[in-house]
């Protein structure tokens, strides 16, 4: 039979075996890659006010149609 003073050395040991595993492996696990915040170019973009790219669509779209059409009344190529 096991005494009880063997026992707990039995689990003081296992117990540091398991830990120095977890340590091991978490060394060797790599953080995520994150851009630090001082390299940042603007660290309010997010807030920033950004080109309104529909509406240039949308205001040059009509007259470049009118003027596809004059060119092409106007047969002239």
């Amino acid at each position: 039979m096991i005494s009880d003073r063997d026992q707990t050395l039995a689990n003081e040991t296992a117990i540091e075996r398991l830990l120095g595993r977890w340590v091991k492996r978490r060394r060797t696990v790599k953080a995520p890659f994150s851009t630090p915040h001082a390299t940042d170019t603007n660290p309010n973009r997010e807030f920033a006010q950004t080109e309104p790219v529909a509406v240039w669509f949308f205001v040059f779209l009509p007259i470049f149609m009118l003027l596809y059409a004059i060119v092409e009344k106007m047969h002239v190529r």
